[in-house]
Formats: C-alpha cells, structure tokens, sequence
C-alpha cells in the first residue's frame, strides 16, 4: 500500500501526485476522495505544497463535503451493512488480523461478505482499499460466472461471439461491438440474480444480429426470454443494487 497522503488541517486527505511534460499549470482537483495533483515536470513538489497550503481552507472543505456524501451515499463496508450477492441480501461484517493486508471473502453458509483488515488502518483508508477488493472479487465471480453461461446461450441462439471481457461498470450491465463480434459484461453481474444474468446475456447477443432496439431485436430476445419485459423493468427499478 504505497497511497501518499497530505495533511490538511485535521486530515491526511489520500493524493496522487502527476508530473507531465505537456502541462502548462498545476491542477488540483478531487476524484473521489482522492486529491489529484497534476503538474509540469519543471514544478517542485514544494510550489505544489505552497499553493495547496495557501489554498488550504477551499481544499479541506470540499474533501469534507465529498466525505459527507460517501457517507450517504456509498458503503463505508462497516459491520451491519448490506451488500448483493446473487440476488441475496449479505451481511458485512469487518473482521482485524496483524498482517497489513485488505482482504474480502464470500461466505455463502451464512450470508456474510467477511471484509478482513488490519488492526491499525486508518478508516479513511478503508473504502478506497475495500472498494478495489471487492471490485476484484466479483470480477473474478462474474468472470467465472459469464464462462459458464454465454457458451449455452450463444450455442442455444446460435448466435457466435469472438471475445467476452468483463470490467467494472455501473452504468451499463453489458454491451455488443457487432463489427467485431465482441461482447463486454459489467463484473457487477455476479449480485443479481441468475435469471436476470441469463436475460443480459441473451440481450447482448442478439446485439449481434440486430445493433438497434428495434421491434425485431426485442422479438429474438423474448423468443428465449419470454418474460424481458418484466426483467428490463427490474433492473431499471433496481440498478442502485449494483452501486458501491
């Protein structure tokens, strides 16, 4: 864990400090909670410390104000949350080791997503750690999960495909290059339940013969998912499970 951090007033915000060839100024701004520094090759490190020192009340105020809102609004992987896993409410439950290690499990006995970190981290440092943790084991999950699924319905539809890659998405739960032949699944997939797993499989394939939804895509869609329409409204009602 190699995440530099400024102190500003009462907080060591995480920053990313950039040096660029091309860059005229330095920039400040956030990404999420994480200030980001850009700046020319030829600034030192301490101009960028003066100009965020004389900055500092505007600069702490707005990482207090993006703090609030992911306290709001995104988990803080805090012991009694909630989180989906296939279609399943799980428990969140933290739990301290010695080692200085971030590590996230599924136990599937007990409905519980065990989030396991070490004693002496700092909470602002959870999320961002957690965050990258868990993204990584549902990608894995949804990965494992889309090997098993596409190949019965590409053979089932008759509908072939080049490549399948699977990355973090939050806006999209798949989409379809027809050109190429290639189809990209949210690593989101593997919170929801099956059957609507099977629905966005289905959809992107048939992406592959018709590139519009037009009244013909959504014909070859129901002929192997009858009830669509009633997932497409599901997943339009419950988008917000696949947030955190």
């Amino acid at each position: 864990m190699t995440q530099k951090y400024i102190k500003l007033k009462d907080k060591d915000v995480p920053t990313n400090i950039r040096s660029y060839k091309s860059a005229k100024s330095i920039k400040i701004y956030f990404k999420g909670n994480i200030l980001n520094i850009s700046k020319p090759k030829w600034v030192s490190i301490n101009e960028v410390l003066s100009l965020i020192k004389r900055n500092e009340n505007d600069i702490y105020d707005k990482y207090i104000k993006i703090l609030n809102s992911e306290i709001k609004t995104s988990k803080q992987w805090k012991t009694g949350e909630t989180i989906y896993y296939k279609g399943e409410q799980f428990e969140i439950v933290r739990k301290y080791q010695d080692k200085y290690i971030v590590s996230v499990r599924i136990d599937i006995k007990t409905k519980k997503l065990i989030v396991i970190l070490p004693k002496d981290i700092q909470e602002f440092e959870i999320k961002e750690y957690v965050d990258n943790a868990i993204k990584q084991l549902f990608k894995n999950h949804t990965e494992k999960l889309i090997l098993e699924k596409l190949p019965y319905w590409s053979k089932k539809t008759n509908l072939k495909y080049n490549a399948v890659k699977v990355r973090d998405a939050t806006t999209r739960y798949g989409s379809c290059m027809p050109s190429k032949r290639n189809l990209y699944f949210s690593s989101r997939l593997t919170m929801l339940p099956e059957n609507i797993v099977d629905a966005i499989i289905v959809h992107e394939l048939c992406h592959l013969k018709f590139k519009n939804h037009n009244k013909d895509f959504y014909n070859l869609v129901e002929q192997y998912i009858p009830n669509y329409k009633e997932i497409d409204k599901w997943l339009k009602e419950n988008g917000k499970l696949i947030m955190f």
